[in-house]
């Protein structure tokens, strides 16, 4: 049941952008040895077949699934043999009894079915949460990677700058146009960026090593893809989606259900006595009797009211409507349509780093190499320029991942990918 639960939720979970990953992942290399390119949704789908954490899942469904059985299922009968034997003057002779008994408590008789179907509704949705939440922790490493990847190629890239303007001003001070103090500055910048890039270097060889045991990939270096996205749906959109899926709304109600249930099983048993009927059975050989009766035992709750399962299961409910509660209260709609604002707001910024403010900050460090080799512009000048252009880049980087991770917030709160919510959007205006 379990495995076959599994199949079931891995074609779900991939079902929304399957279709688009497939074409992506189409053109890279297999990712198997030496250096390779690695998409993100290629990461996902071998993160979902080799990630330890997906099996440690199974294992825990497993478990949950275990305590529903276990919840529903009825006591064992229990049966009891007695042999005797007798002498007596009219002779010897020998007797056998045979009792057999079920016992049945208040519950049984239909609350524990409830309870046991409430709790695999819910362990099913966990699942489907967790699942989801590997997903968003294999996406958060593959971001860190690759902006790791990009710091390491801008830093590399700077110190060739660096060496660049530091040779021009090696020819500026061979033809006395220059002095030493303006050579100490891009020869510490040379330096500078040289530690840096050798600490980002190690950075991203951990973070690599991370995301090649969440996707099974030995590669000693793999070439990380950017990642990009479409745009975010509706909050109407995101809401209903959340409703069908394993959103943490759904679940916090799928547990109070299930709390609810425990507590009726619980209070059934306290008030109401377990009873046993059973059957009597004997014969004896002496005088070829045989018998048959019928009993009922019973146990009456007096001092053991069930008070310690009652006490537990009035917890358990008490922390569901409470957890509920606290989604009712702000409302899904309004949380999701503010996690939806983050991540417009957060992805605006870093498209416009991207678009706006580095291509400016490129323009102008252009244009300041060029005036500073025409001597028109002073070491310092450039210097500034200079370092304001990695500053940008390196926050560029920053506010990507930044998005990338409140994008993935957002999935985690309405239960599955965004791409899945475009691709299920059109079915109500295509009747």
């Amino acid at each position: 049941m379990t495995r076959t639960f599994k199949l079931l939720l891995i074609l779900s979970l991939l079902g929304g952008w399957h279709g688009s990953a497939a074409a992506q992942v189409a053109v890279t290399s297999s990712p198997r040895r030496g250096s390779a390119t690695l998409t993100l949704a290629e990461a996902l789908q071998r993160s979902l077949r080799y990630n330890p954490e997906i099996a440690q899942l199974g294992a825990a469904l497993a478990d949950k699934l275990g305590r529903a059985i276990e919840a529903e299922v009825k006591l064992n009968p229990a049966f009891k043999v007695t042999r005797g034997y007798t002498s007596e003057r009219e002779g010897d002779g020998g007797e056998v009894e045979f009792e057999l008994e079920q016992p049945l408590r208040p519950s049984d008789f239909g609350l524990r079915r409830t309870y046991a179907s409430a709790l695999r509704a819910a362990a099913n949705l966990d699942q489907q949460a967790d699942v989801l939440r590997v997903l968003n922790n294999t996406a958060l490493v593959y971001y860190r990677a690759w902006a790791l990847q990009e710091r390491a190629t801008l830093l590399a890239g700077a110190r060739a700058q660096a060496d660049d303007v530091l040779a021009t001003i090696e020819e500026q001070l061979a033809a006395g146009q220059s002095n030493v103090s303006q050579r100490s500055v891009f020869e510490a910048e040379t330096a500078r960026f040289a530690a840096e890039l050798l600490a980002v270097r190690g950075e991203r060889a951990g973070a690599q090593a991370e995301l090649g045991r969440a996707t099974g990939i030995g590669s000693a270096e793999l070439q990380l893809a950017r990642p990009s996205f479409g745009a975010v749906p509706s909050t109407v959109s995101l809401a209903a989606f959340a409703e069908s899926r394993s959103g943490i709304r759904r679940i916090a109600l799928a547990r109070r259900q299930a709390a609810a249930k425990n507590l009726m099983v619980a209070r059934a048993d306290a008030v109401f006595p377990e009873f046993a009927p059973g059957i009597v059975t004997n014969y004896g050989s002496r005088n070829d009797e045989a018998g048959f009766g019928v009993t009922i035992a019973g146990r009456i709750p007096i001092w053991d009211r069930n008070q310690g399962e009652l006490t537990r299961a009035r917890g358990a409910l008490e922390a569901a409507d409470r957890e509920l509660e606290s989604f009712d209260r702000v409302g899904l709609a309004r949380t999701i349509g503010a996690r939806r604002q983050q991540v417009l707001n957060l992805q605006a910024r870093a498209d416009a780093f991207r678009d706006q403010v580095i291509p400016a900050y490129r323009a102008a460090y252009d244009a300041t190499l060029a005036q500073f080799r025409a001597g028109q512009a002073t070491t310092l000048q450039l210097f500034e320029v200079q370092k304001s252009l990695v500053e940008a880049q390196e926050k560029a980087f920053e506010y990507a991942v930044e998005a990338l991770s409140a994008r993935t917030q957002l999935e985690q709160l309405i239960g599955g990918r965004i791409e899945e919510v475009r691709t299920a959007a059109p079915t109500r205006s295509s009747k």
